[in-house]
């Protein structure tokens, strides 16, 4: 039974070449599902559900990702000491379904004010956010238990569902007729369809009691998550939301759009693996020590670089005519805009690796600091800039991530040669 058990569980190397394999298919569908949709509705109706899809996965990922972080990171700490792993699942659910509860109401509450600022006077949009944000509690909840059991295949299966059923219920609505309610109320149901259909494997039992765990230890991890995640997602999915506070027009907000989801569709497959590398690399630090933990992330920080030159060069050479074939060619940004947006990709790759780093040796809040001190510097270049704002809103977001890197990289170097390191209650 025991070699059952952990024949569950992968090692960095298979792991990480299923989660790889897994969430590039995954970025195929999820390309597959905005680009039909995007050549479907036209350039107005793609730019309302452009609005639904940055609005609900911003939320998301500020919400739920930090739970998914620290069960990753302690689950996977406390199992390879052998210690009881199971109070970080209670105490991170505790505090998940207060969060939950307190979304939910406050949304209702706030839901005028989100349908008259964000979503354009549409009160089902408003409706369809709140259910797909709280769709997403459980789903990432899950995806924080497979990551810390090195369940990787069990991951990627749940992404796989999600991705798929979404571009499957958004087909089936356009067969039928219907238009942007379709692809929105599949972006509500994808989340549902994943915890629906992958389950975790059973794991060893702990060798040990260990220290015990609460919702005041969660939260001191996951507080600076919390933070990071917040300014990461201002700067991942936050630019159609600017645009819509700026008055642009539906078509300009879709074009928008169109061009941020091509130069992403990398970073869809490849930013849900750094998540999930978290794990591994606390689990390379509490067993191999910070030598191995350097070079580990060395190889990593070499992979991570060389993705982003590469989504670079694609882009300059390909970029327009990809997404003419792929949404039709009532989209046509120009070059400089999709290069913007490009390297907008690239360096959000790059923060987000230094950011499970930065998780792993317990200096979250050096990582959140990052974060905020680039936020000055965004907003500089948004106020200042003499350009179209297309343009304006897409080089500021540039700035800000390119900020973040360099400090999270000095904070990491430093970190390196001094020495730092905090406790696992950090």
């Amino acid at each position: 039974m025991r070699g059952l058990l952990k024949s569950r569980q992968q090692g960095v190397g298979a792991g990480s070449a299923y989660v790889l394999a897994s969430f590039f298919i995954s970025g195929v569908l999820t390309f597959g599902f905005q680009f039909l949709s995007a050549k479907v509705l036209g350039k107005p109706d793609f730019g309302r559900l452009m609005l639904l899809w940055s609005a609900t996965f911003m939320t998301v990922q500020i919400f739920w990702i930090a739970g998914t972080q620290t069960l990753g990171r302690y689950i996977s700490e406390r199992e390879s000491k052998g210690q009881d792993w199971r109070p970080v699942v209670r105490a991170v659910k505790r505090w998940q379904v207060w969060v939950l509860v307190a979304f939910v109401v406050g949304s209702i509450l706030a839901g005028p004010l989100l349908t008259s600022v964000v979503f354009g006077g549409e009160y089902w949009l408003t409706i369809i956010f709140i259910i797909s944000v709280a769709a997403y509690a459980p789903e990432y909840f899950r995806r924080g238990i497979f990551n810390g059991h090195r369940q990787f295949s069990r991951l990627g299966g749940q992404i796989l569902a999600e991705s798929s059923g979404r571009l499957l219920i958004a087909g089936a609505f356009f067969v039928f007729g219907y238009g942007v309610i379709g692809p929105a109320i599949a972006i509500a149901i994808a989340p549902i369809i994943g915890v629906l259909a992958v389950r975790p494997a059973p794991v060893d039992p702990p060798k040990s009691v260990g220290l015990p765990f609460d919702a005041g230890s969660a939260s001191r991890f996951a507080a600076p998550v919390l933070v990071c995640m917040a300014c990461a997602q201002a700067f991942a999915n936050g630019g159609p939301l600017l645009l819509k506070l700026f008055g642009v027009s539906y078509t300009q907000i879709g074009l928008f759009g169109a061009a941020l989801i091509l130069t992403r569709v990398p970073q869809y497959v490849i930013s849900p693996a750094i998540g999930s590398w978290l794990s591994h690399a606390s689990r390379k630090l509490a067993t191999e020590g910070p030598d191995a933990f350097d070079r580990f992330v060395a190889r990593a920080a070499g992979l991570v670089g060389l993705v982003g030159v590469l989504m670079l060069g694609g882009t300059w050479v390909l970029g327009q005519w990809v997404i003419k074939l792929a949404a039709g060619h009532d989209y046509n940004p120009s070059r400089s805009l999709l290069m913007s947006l490009a390297a907008l990709a690239a360096f959000y790759l790059i923060c987000d690796l230094m950011n499970q780093t930065l998780f792993a040796r317990g200096l979250g809040r050096l990582a959140a600091l990052a974060w905020v001190s680039s936020l000055p510097f965004a907003g500089i270049c948004l106020a200042v800039l003499n350009v179209p704002i297309l343009y304006r809103v897409s080089v500021s977001l540039v700035v800000g991530v390119v900020v973040v890197a360099i400090l999270q990289t000095t904070f990491y170097l430093l970190a390196t040669r001094k020495g730092w390191h905090a406790g696992p209650g950090s």
